[in-house]
This record gives C-alpha cells, sequence and structure tokens, in this order.
C-alpha cells in the first residue's frame, strides 16, 4: 500500500515536470537567442523580427493566424510598429512569459480595427 502511493506520488512528480518542461516561456530565452550584442535594444536583432517568430512559430504563421506586415495606420494605434508595419511583437510581448498579448480583447484588436 505505502509504494502503491509513492509510485503515483512519483508519477504525479513526473508528469509535472514534464509539462513544466514542455511549456517553456519567451522569458525563459536567453538575450542572444534574438540579439547580436551584450546589451540588446530593437535595432540588434539577428535577423528581421517576424523570422524570429516564424522559427519557432511557423505552424501559427502558416495557419493564417493574424496577417503581419502590413502598414497600420490607425491614429489611435498605441501598439510597437516595426518600420511602420506590424509584427509579431505589435501584438504580442516577446520578453513576457508565452508571448502575452499587449492588451486584452476587444482593446488589442480595436487599436487597428474599427470599433
Amino acid at each position: 500500500m505505502k509504494s502503491d502511493i509513492m509510485k503515483m506520488m512519483m508519477q504525479g512528480l513526473a508528469m509535472a515536470f514534464l509539462l513544466i518542461s514542455t511549456h517553456i516561456s519567451a522569458a525563459d530565452h536567453a538575450c542572444s537567442d534574438c540579439h547580436a550584442t551584450a546589451t540588446p535594444n530593437a535595432n540588434d536583432l539577428i535577423q528581421p523580427l517576424s523570422g524570429l517568430c516564424a522559427d519557432c512559430h511557423i505552424d501559427r504563421i502558416t495557419a493564417g493566424e493574424h496577417v503581419i506586415g502590413i502598414p497600420v495606420t490607425t491614429p489611435e494605434n498605441t501598439l510597437p510598429l516595426h518600420d511602420g508595419v506590424m509584427s509579431c511583437a505589435t501584438c504580442h510581448d516577446p520578453h513576457q512569459s508565452f508571448a502575452a498579448l499587449r492588451m486584452k480583447d476587444p482593446e488589442l484588436c480595436q487599436q487597428c480595427h474599427l470599433k
């Protein structure tokens, strides 16, 4: 009986470790995964911003979840643009866990889309 309980506990711990280790957040990446210098900034990316996201998330991009690379001219927009166009980082903060959305919906979408 005691060994069965211990076995179940060990299996539970192993499952918890597996779940945690397979859901690594964006905040767990090293700066050098995306940046070329020791003092990272938006101008030292190792490749174009959209390519950085596509390296790991090509399935999301090919699924057409949202178009990127389009100019944003909405005056209400307060989101970051890359050379005046929308990128993945316009809506997602790559420095937060799981590249969290910058705002809640519908506020986020209404930065560019009509209300």
